[in-house]
């Protein structure tokens, strides 16, 4: 009798966790669907320093500002989630529903990127001045002459996210740029000279010159913004203050041709690049 007590026990549990993950899933795809306009995608660790003998957890952002919401796991918007350090790259699979959305153990020591990158979705505007609006805070005033005033634009929009982790050691590495667009870190925020880090901004592996950056960050008490541009081999520097958190964000904006707008039914198509630190 005991043991069928406990196996209708385990099995009215893993019925309540597959409801829980299916509105959690639900609830996070509604959500992406109607909140991406003109959004940053970051990644958040709950410690930027990790403790390789715990469970490091990583929320999946979405807001403006540095201010967002954090949403559980949903593979299906993943194309891929690594790890990475000076010796190896690790896959990261992870359980829909997850939440914090990343949860990994890191084993070795020293610095170390955790990469995510998604696939494309699809956005058709609610009105044609959320885009104008979107294209002037980016900095992408050529294209408004581009674009059908009398239909919705539609986008399929891709992010590239990264975190940057430590556990303390001074240990360092720059990454090979191998994704469509990307930040790449040259020195680390954990280890630096005159509190100067310096980035290289990417587009499929060439450096992407005179690009705008904008620049997040957060104290205890104030939120603060600024915008810098890449000078001639795609590489920006800003000033770090300590306690700040930081988020780098730059969005490339592309016109979809005959063929690709056939395929995609879209018009346009952005690609999104943030990398995140807490100095």
């Amino acid at each position: 009798m005991k043991n069928n007590k406990n196996k209708n026990t385990l099995k009215n549990i893993n019925l309540l966790n597959q409801i829980f993950y299916f509105f959690v899933i639900l609830l996070l795809t509604t959500f992406l669907r109607f909140n991406v306009q003109a959004h940053e995608l970051w990644l958040e660790p709950i410690n930027f320093k990790f403790n390789n003998k715990e469970i490091s957890k990583i929320h999946i952002n979405i807001g403006q500002n540095l201010i967002g919401v954090p949403f559980g796991y949903y593979d299906p918007n993943k194309k891929s989630l690594y790890l990475e350090n000076k010796n190896k790259v690790i896959n990261l699979p992870q359980r829909n529903g997850n939440f914090p959305a990343i949860q990994t153990q890191i084993l070795d020591k020293g610095f170390h990127i955790i990469n995510y990158e998604t696939n494309f979705e699809f956005l058709k505007y609610e009105s044609l001045e959320k885009f104008e609006d979107f294209l002037n805070k980016q900095n992408f005033k050529s294209s408004l002459s581009k674009f059908d005033k009398n239909n919705l634009p539609t986008e399929n929009y891709k992010r590239f996210a990264k975190t940057l982790m430590t556990d303390g050691n001074k240990d360092f590495f720059i990454q090979k740029p191998k994704l469509d667009f990307e930040i790449i870190a040259l020195n680390s925020p954990y280890n630096l000279n005159n509190n100067l880090f310096e980035f290289q901004l990417f587009e499929k592996g060439n450096p992407l010159e005179n690009w705008q950056i904008t620049v997040f960050s957060r104290d205890k008490e104030n939120s603060y913004k600024e915008i810098v541009k890449t000078n001639a081999n795609g590489v920006g520097i800003i000033r770090v203050f300590k306690s700040r958190t930081y988020l780098l964000s730059s969005v490339k904006l592309e016109k979809a041709n005959y063929i690709e707008k056939l395929k995609y039914k879209s018009d346009w198509f952005s690609f999104w690049a943030s990398l995140t630190f807490k100095n």
